[in-house]
């Protein structure tokens, strides 16, 4: 088991401090509360679903409604056709009354009045139920609103996003999780994923693992590899590229003789973010694939960091083949199995 030497572990911690320091959660300026440990009901809702609750129609359909479509129905990252990063439904703030909707696993309030002397928000997990995201944005005026909003915006994306990450993660954390795949994933990489059963264990290896879960339909596809860390080019986009090309290759053969999978962003550029990823600093990639000399491709997106025990980079990737199907949804469950990796030394 290698060991990293002195230089390279001062190194390596304070690139991952500061840029974790850089790169960390953002928090809101806003009035939050903490996670309640008493038992809530469970969440409802379907996948990638957002109620919006509104005073009156005109808000919905005003310059407020169309800000809040274009920051929360924007596209998913990525997909080779359009798709809405959520669903958006409407609803009057009286309808808030029922606990059906007051169930619902994300919400967005909007309350307008000119009791409130400035622009603020709420956030609050579990207020109802579990898991659960409510954002309340309050505003004396629609005009202040709308600045509050815009400079939030990409906060509150993160944070919906975030909860239907720990929701599918809650789902298959007991009964639907595959014990067999989370076993061999603990002995040969020393991590742990929630990986849910319907994917079998295509390929296990001592630095690589390929999971794979088929249907009449499409495929979903979960890779695991390792290699040696050096230094903290490990973390450069372009190494994590040609490392994935060289992997896939070798180890994802496509249907015809010499093809192979690789990626593929000629045409739609790989969306790169350096993130905290459970506490590691970290690469994320999302991009498209093809295969060399054969028509099939999708979307995939990866995490890449290092097991400093170990002296390892540690690459999680997921990627889906879906022809002629709707991908968001599927993309969204494949990154909540990627964001459930923990580190067993963590």
């Amino acid at each position: 088991m290698w060991q990293i030497n002195s230089n390279k572990s001062k190194m390596l911690k304070r690139y991952i401090f500061y840029s974790i320091l850089f790169f960390g959660i953002i928090s809101l300026n806003s009035c939050s509360e903490k996670d309640k440990t008493s038992s809530k009901i469970p969440s409802t809702g379907g996948p990638n679903e957002m109620l919006v609750i509104t005073q009156n129609i005109s808000q919905w359909e005003g310059e407020m409604g169309d800000s809040i479509r274009a920051a929360f129905a924007c596209e998913m990252p990525v997909l080779p056709i359009a798709e809405a990063e959520f669903n958006l439904v409407n609803i009057n703030e009286k309808s808030m009354e029922k606990l059906m909707f007051k169930a619902h696993h994300n919400l967005f309030i909007i309350e307008i009045d000119a009791k409130f002397t400035s622009a603020y928000a709420e956030t609050r997990k579990n207020l109802w139920a579990e898991p659960q995201i409510v954002i309340k944005l309050n505003a004396p005026t629609e005009e202040a609103f709308l600045m509050e909003f815009q400079k939030n915006r990409t906060t509150f994306l993160e944070l919906f996003r975030e909860n239907e990450r720990i929701r599918i993660i809650n789902s298959y954390a007991s009964k639907f999780k595959d014990l067999n795949i989370a076993r061999a994933l603990k002995k040969n990489f020393h991590l742990e994923m929630n990986v849910p059963k319907g994917y079998n264990m295509a390929v296990l290896e001592s630095n690589f693992a390929w999971l794979r879960k088929e249907t009449t339909t499409n495929s979903m596809n979960i890779l695991v590899y390792t290699y040696p860390y050096k230094d903290t080019t490990a973390f450069n986009p372009d190494k994590i590229k040609q490392s994935r090309n060289l992997l896939t290759s070798v180890k994802i053969p496509g249907p015809t003789l010499d093809s192979y999978q690789k990626i593929e962003d000629d045409y739609i550029p790989l969306q790169v973010r350096n993130i905290s990823f459970n506490g590691h600093y970290a690469t994320e990639l999302r991009g498209l694939w093809d295969v060399k000399n054969d028509f099939m491709g999708g979307p995939f997106i990866s995490y890449t960091f290092v097991d400093q025990r170990n002296n390892q980079v540690i690459t999680v990737d997921g990627f889906l083949y879906a022809p002629k199907q709707k991908k968001a949804v599927m993309q969204r469950e494949i990154e909540a199995i990627l964001w459930s990796t923990k580190l067993l030394n963590d």
